[in-house]
């Protein structure tokens, strides 16, 4: 039986995943409630890293998946959906679900770790910062702009560790409701 190796994509994407996360995680600080729906919401990304490590890594991970026996694979995404979270490699998309009451009382998807710091600098335009202890540590920055309640778009630079060394990375980022159902997410 091979063995597959999918938690060095977990370690490398988690930085990736938590800026995701942040951008949706805007109410956590001073509860500061952004104007956008409840219900399942994918966030669709673009990233580029400086050594362009993390890309390939994603590469080699989806033809690791690919390889996966259907079972183990299987696995893998349920395990992914436990944490209200769905991967798609090919779009470079994160689905997350977000109720009402996460919502209300700013208790928004957020990694582990991580410590935010929000302010809100215009109608609908917030700037933040983050620091995660987690592995790998990251921090960074960014600004998110609500457009209306389906949808918001944002970017960030941030730092992280990969292998040891610290790697740059620039994310931009789009955010869209897509019901108010979060299915099996």
């Amino acid at each position: 039986m091979r063995d597959y190796k999918v938690r060095p994509f977990f370690t490398l994407a988690s930085a990736v995943l938590t800026t995701c996360l942040t951008f949706t995680s805007i109410a956590h600080a001073e509860t500061l409630k952004p104007d956008i729906k409840p219900g399942l919401w994918q966030h669709d990304i673009n990233f580029k890293t400086e050594s362009g490590q993390l890309e390939r890594a994603l590469e080699q991970l989806e033809q690791q998946l690919a390889a996966m026996p259907a079972a183990q694979r299987d696995m893998v995404k349920k395990m992914m959906a436990n944490q209200g979270l769905s991967f798609d490699l090919k779009g470079a998309s994160v689905k997350a679900c977000l109720t009402q009451e996460n919502i209300n009382n700013g208790q928004l998807p957020q990694q582990e770790g991580c410590e935010q710091t929000v302010t809100k600098t215009g109608d609908n335009t917030f700037n933040f910062s983050f620091v995660c202890q987690g592995n790998p540590p990251s921090k960074g920055s960014g600004v998110m702009t609500v457009h209306n309640p389906e949808s918001y778009s944002g970017n960030a630079n941030f730092t992280t560790e990969v292998n040891g060394k610290p790697e740059a990375m620039i994310m931009q980022q789009t955010g869209t409701w897509i019901g108010s159902s979060c299915g099996n997410l």
